[in-house]
């Protein structure tokens, strides 16, 4: 593993003695291909590392347990003491940070109605490292390009498989290239986007905007020629996207499932089936310690084929 400036940017804001642990631990992973992915805190509690399917708790023999007070104080440094800048999305139980932050956040809930007004106690951090990862949807691309023309896919995995991993390389490729497209990336959590993926490209950002919404202004306002999006699923999101449809623009998104058939027992999934929305259906599996990915191809307009 190459020690990664996104990797050593978040170091700063943690405990002394967490980020000295996590970066003795990352330098003894030099040269293997696994990465860190995600730095956990648990108040009174081990603080974790976790890497492909392994969950590391001890360091040198020994665990390291922070308190509430460490923990409120790494938020308060990760929001670049602005916590209440972050407060409509602490509600829904994370905050996102430039650049494919998303720091998940556990705590006691402050309710209203059924309202959560606020959160307060907090007991846990969930912090996901993102990593500028390319090349690793070139199997894929052909099929989703064909005589310059994008085609609408929808992949399906259970979570930390790699969804947003993918699609993100694949839209760093069609928005750049000698034949780039406009593409549009609708970044509800601040996963999505990350700058030197992108530098170069034809890409238009909607950050934070909820992914409804986002399809509706990037079809009638942004003119693109494919929209990316992350997990969709909600009643919503699936009337937007069949608004999108019928403009004529391609989706290419994910959404959490274990298996197709899992995939279309969601409603509105299938009534996005049903409705021919997207001509491709593609689970995505890793083996472990792997980085490649294995595609299964549902293509709607066909049958069924396997990439591995």
């Amino acid at each position: 593993m190459n020690m990664d400036e996104e990797f050593l940017r978040i170091l700063k804001y943690l405990p002394g003695k967490v980020s000295s642990a996590a970066y003795r631990f990352a330098e003894n992973l030099r040269g293997k291909e696994a990465s860190i992915s995600e730095i956990r805190l648990r108040a009174n509690a081990p603080m974790s590392l976790s890497l492909g399917d392994r969950n590391v708790c001890l360091f040198d023999g020994k665990s390291i347990v922070c308190n509430e007070f460490e923990l409120a104080e790494t938020l308060q440094k990760l929001c670049e003491d602005s916590v209440h800048t972050y407060s409509e999305t602490l509600k829904e139980g994370y905050v996102a940070l430039e650049n494919g932050y998303r720091i998940g956040v556990c705590g006691r809930a402050g309710i209203s109605g059924d309202s959560i007004k606020s959160i307060y106690g907090i007991s846990s951090l969930s912090i996901r490292i993102p990593h500028p990862i390319r090349n690793v949807s070139r199997k894929i691309q052909s099929l989703l390009l064909e005589d310059g023309i994008v085609k609408s896919a929808l992949f399906y995995a259970p979570p930390n498989v790699g969804k947003t991993t993918l699609i993100r390389d694949i839209a760093s490729s069609f928005a750049g290239g000698n034949h780039p497209k406009k593409v549009v990336l609708i970044d509800t959590r601040g996963e999505l986007y990350m700058k030197e993926m992108f530098e170069d490209g034809l890409v238009d950002v909607l950050r934070g905007y909820p992914r409804a919404k986002g399809i509706e202004i990037a079809t009638r306002t942004l003119s693109p020629e494919v929209i990316f999006c992350d997990e969709i699923g909600s009643a919503e999101e699936a009337k937007a996207i069949l608004s999108a449809q019928n403009s004529g623009v391609p989706l290419i998104a994910t959404a959490h499932a274990e298996s197709r058939e899992a995939l279309l027992r969601r409603p509105n999934i299938r009534m996005l089936y049903e409705n021919e929305i997207f001509r491709y259906y593609i689970g995505l599996t890793r083996n472990i310690g792997d980085s490649r990915f294995v595609f299964d191809v549902f293509d709607t307009a066909v049958s069924v084929a396997s990439l591995c």
